[in-house]
C-alpha cells in the first residue's frame, strides 16, 4: 500500500513540475516575430506577382480557364495573408506577454 501511495504521490509531483515548466518552454522570441513578418512580406510579393500575371493575361485576352486560374491564385494569396496576419498578431501578443 505504501508503494502505491509513493508512486501516486511521485506522479502527482512530476506532473505538476511538467505543467509549471510548460510556459517557460513555449516562450516567444523576437526572431519568431521577424519570421512571421518575413512570411507576410513574401505573401504580399506573391500577391503582387499574381496580380501582374492576371493583368498580362487580360491584356492578351486569355481564355476563361487561365483567368480563373489567376483568380484562384489571388484568392489563395489573400487567404494566406489573412492567416499570416492573424498568426503575426498572436505572436506579437504572446511576445509582449513574455516581456511583462
Amino acid at each position: 500500500m505504501d508503494r502505491l501511495r509513493n508512486i501516486l504521490f511521485g506522479s502527482l509531483v512530476a506532473g505538476s513540475l511538467i505543467l509549471s515548466a510548460g510556459p517557460a518552454l513555449a516562450r516567444v522570441e523576437w526572431r519568431d516575430v521577424e519570421s512571421d513578418q518575413d512570411r507576410l512580406r513574401m505573401d504580399y510579393e506573391e500577391l503582387a506577382r499574381n496580380r501582374r500575371q492576371l493583368d498580362v493575361a487580360l491584356d492578351r485576352r486569355a481564355g476563361s480557364y487561365e483567368l480563373d486560374r489567376h483568380h484562384r491564385a489571388i484568392e489563395k494569396n489573400l487567404d494566406d495573408i489573412r492567416r499570416d496576419r492573424e498568426i503575426l498578431r498572436r505572436t506579437l501578443r504572446e511576445y509582449s506577454e513574455t516581456l511583462s
